[in-house]
């Protein structure tokens, strides 16, 4: 590991959380004296004030969610110092993994940055009002909690990806092939559903609708409504790999929303699922990994050459795995060769 990588982690790992944590402690602290005895703690979506706690309960579970942040982000960070290959010039994903090399590290911090942003949130907007229902933030004030640590954390996943040794590489270990050759092209597609989905979202949209029509109540009536149609989404995926890359297509309209080229993919394995999960989980922007789950079993897991991961549970894998490292191959030999 040379200095850059060195410098990268040390402050990612140390600088900013610690510059965080410490923001978490100073902002109330110094803001202490001009906070009512009830604070507001709950904003609705044009930023009026609509719940309130005793002064210091807010912040005190703030501090808690900073510090679970901080522990997972540690806690991550000594895995990567002692997963296989060692803390070289990059380290692999270990064989099986569904999620990137640095996701404990990118989800910790934003942990830290959404507790510190919100802190301040709380802190500022409570300041020097005498009735808590007159702290107000703005319509974008939430937004801008999530929105802002996102951000934060997307700037040190790519640097450590990119500056920090934790992209992808090559180890050398065989891959799965079809023996498809420069001049050949071919075209796989599979799919995996899951059945109960489509009845679990049929029931959350009923709910909804006895909810709004029975008694009025929009707001948990809209909350139904949106997850019955989240989980219609993932009723079934259809993966498609050709020379172009890799496509996804989700639901019964087949919505193709993810889109990977070839040119980002280094490797395709194929991956066993042994925990259910359903939906998709992780983001490649900001955690720099994504899973779509329908299914327990195996599931096909490509390696991105900014060392971010993508997996998907697909039926027979293994040939859309084989396909697309011959794809990568020929699309890497020389013109002529």
């Amino acid at each position: 590991m040379n200095g850059r990588q060195r410098l990268v982690r040390a402050v990612v790992y140390g600088v900013l959380p610690a510059a965080l944590l410490a923001a978490l402690v100073a902002v109330p602290a110094a803001a202490w004296s001009r906070l009512p005895d009830r604070i507001a703690d709950h904003w609705n979506f044009a930023g009026m004030a609509n719940g309130a706690a005793a002064r210091p309960v807010p912040f005190l579970i703030l501090g808690g969610l900073g510090l679970a942040g901080a522990a997972i982000l540690w806690g991550g960070a000594a895995a990567l110092r002692h997963a296989p290959g060692g803390p070289g010039p990059g380290l692999r994903r270990p064989p099986g993994g569904s999620l990137g090399t640095a996701t404990p590290v990118t989800a910790g911090l934003f942990m830290i940055a959404v507790a510190t942003a919100s802190c301040l949130m709380v802190a500022v907007a409570n300041a020097g009002v005498s009735d808590w229902r007159q702290a107000s933030v703005g319509a974008g004030g939430i937004i801008g909690v999530v929105g802002g640590s996102a951000v934060l954390t997307a700037a040190a996943s790519y640097l450590l990806r990119r500056f920090g040794g934790l992209g992808a590489t090559d180890d050398g270990s065989a891959r799965p092939s079809l023996g498809l050759r420069k001049s050949e092209r071919a075209i796989w597609t599979g799919r995996a559903r899951a059945g109960w989905a489509a009845l679990a979202g049929i029931a959350l949209l009923a709910g909804g609708a006895l909810l709004a029509w029975l008694a009025a109540q929009w707001g948990p009536a809209v909350a139904l409504f949106a997850a019955g149609v989240a989980t219609f989404g993932f009723t079934s995926v259809r993966v498609t790999v050709a020379a172009r890359g890799v496509t996804v297509g989700y639901g019964p309209l087949g919505l193709r929303l993810t889109r990977i080229p070839l040119r980002r993919i280094t490797r395709a394995e194929v991956v066993d699922l042994r925990a259910f999960s359903f939906g998709y989980r992780g983001s490649l922007t900001v955690f720099g990994s994504a899973a779509v789950i329908l299914r327990r079993g195996p599931a096909l897991s490509l390696t991105l050459r900014d060392g971010k991961a993508f997996t998907v549970t697909v039926d027979d894998a293994a040939t859309g795995a084989a396909l697309l490292n011959d794809l990568i191959a020929a699309s890497q030999e020389p013109v002529g060769g």
